[in-house]
């Protein structure tokens, strides 16, 4: 049917890294990175005003580690890694964040010919997923936004 509209993404790879001015980094994956993810989009018009529709994405785990590569690299010395300590005890212990499926949801109208407005949810059942994680002196993570509604207009001119 014309009314309804589908679209797909698939992203398969396996990084690694070749050459490196720090010798510990060849050979390991790039930091932060999904190897594998999904997105499903697909939306419905009813009528000639409205448009309803959902997404669904999904995120394979993504390796932690410093701005280059995962579980080492700069963040660490080429002698060696050091071993984890009271004071540090997660140093140098792999970083895996989970994989991690989101669903968002829209509506959109269409006001008049150079308008329109759009009312949308991300994340619609508030899961806490991570996008990041740097293993450095100071380790941390970046938690992704939870739930997320916005409303926007939008005009042509």
């Amino acid at each position: 049917t014309d009314k309804w509209s589908v679209q797909a993404g698939l992203v398969l790879m396996n990084s690694k890294i070749l050459r490196s001015s720090y010798p510990t980094n060849v050979g390991l994956k790039l930091a932060n990175v999904a190897h594998q993810s999904f997105n499903l989009l697909t939306k419905y018009k009813i009528g000639d005003m409205f448009e309803v529709g959902g997404q669904a994405s999904y995120v394979s785990r993504i390796y932690g580690g410093s701005m280059l590569a995962a579980n080492g690299g700069p963040a660490f010395n080429s002698t060696g890694l050091p071993a984890p300590t009271l004071a540090n005890p997660y140093l140098n212990v792999p970083t895996i964040l989970p994989s991690h499926w989101r669903f968002d949801a829209f509506t959109e109208a269409k006001i008049n010919k150079n308008f329109s407005m759009k009312l949308a949810a991300t994340n619609i059942f508030n899961r806490t997923y991570y996008d990041a994680f740097y293993q450095t002196a100071a380790p941390f993570v970046m938690v992704a936004p939870g739930r997320t509604i916005t409303l926007s207009v939008r005009g042509k001119f």
